[in-house]
């Protein structure tokens, strides 16, 4: 697909011949996008920590994978600079790198601790954001997605770290959508409650209960789930709404 492509085209083909890079892509909600992006049609590159072990599922339909730390904006640009050369362009970036931290009472969360939090998942985002959209701006079109959370608008006790990391995730998201409506670039947030990834198969069977019995829907969700809300959010079809934030929270959100 060419910058040239209109609109229009572009809705007639759905995500056929669209570009997509997933960061985070070798597990739980970034290792289930990339098959299904791919199935709508999509060509798809994927990148995780250069320690990922990547699933048959993903390798099976991923044009390209490779190695990116979102802490470390170098690799981040390299990272991008080699899906464009390889795919001829991108057209979308889902941003699923993130970690949980430790489940904790406030008090005993340290400052080292939220920095990590901070540093991955809000700061992260921002670079992932900021070496992403010049050349999507200089097209006239792109979709930029972020796995944000349910923590980030309500924030969940004993996980005040990630919390803030999160709601900071998405405060970005809004302003940058806002700042970028009109170039023809979204960006957009997903808040989901507790899905069922290594994040959440990590924690004490008690804990997983505590989240549980917060969902009204009284189980979590499957990354499956989030993945078929990013193909949305990434299509042409998408492109009213900006600045946004998706919830996949099984009722339980309440704004």
């Amino acid at each position: 697909m060419t910058a040239a492509t209109t609109a229009d085209a572009r809705a007639q083909l759905g995500l056929v011949g669209h570009r997509v890079v997933v960061i985070g892509g070798s597990s739980g909600m970034g290792a289930a996008a990339v098959p299904v992006l791919q199935a709508a049609g999509a060509r798809v590159a994927a990148f995780d920590l250069p320690t990922a072990r990547w699933p048959k599922a993903v390798t099976d339909v991923a044009e390209l994978t490779g190695a990116v730390d979102v802490t470390d904006e170098p690799t981040v640009a390299a990272a991008l600079d080699t899906a464009a050369s390889e795919l001829g362009g991108i057209d979308a970036v889902v941003n699923c790198a993130g970690i949980l931290g430790a489940v904790v009472p406030g008090i005993e969360e340290t400052v080292a601790d939220v920095q990590r939090l901070l540093s991955i998942n809000l700061l992260g985002a921002f670079t992932v954001s900021r070496q992403a959209l010049p050349a999507m701006i200089e097209q006239g079109y792109g979709r930029i997605v972020h796995v944000a959370s349910i923590a980030g608008k309500e924030g969940n006790p004993q996980m005040t770290g990630y919390s803030a990391s999160k709601a900071g995730m998405i405060a970005m998201v809004k302003s940058l959508g806002k700042e970028y409506a009109a170039s023809g670039v979204t960006v957009n947030a997903i808040a989901p409650a507790s899905i069922e990834t290594p994040l959440i198969q990590g924690m004490t069977p008690e804990r997983r209960e505590v989240q549980k019995a917060l969902i009204p829907a009284r189980r979590f969700g499957t990354a499956e789930e989030v993945a078929h809300l990013i193909r949305f959010i990434v299509s042409p079809e998408a492109s009213f709404t900006t600045g946004f934030v998706f919830d996949a929270s099984g009722g339980r959100a309440t704004y």
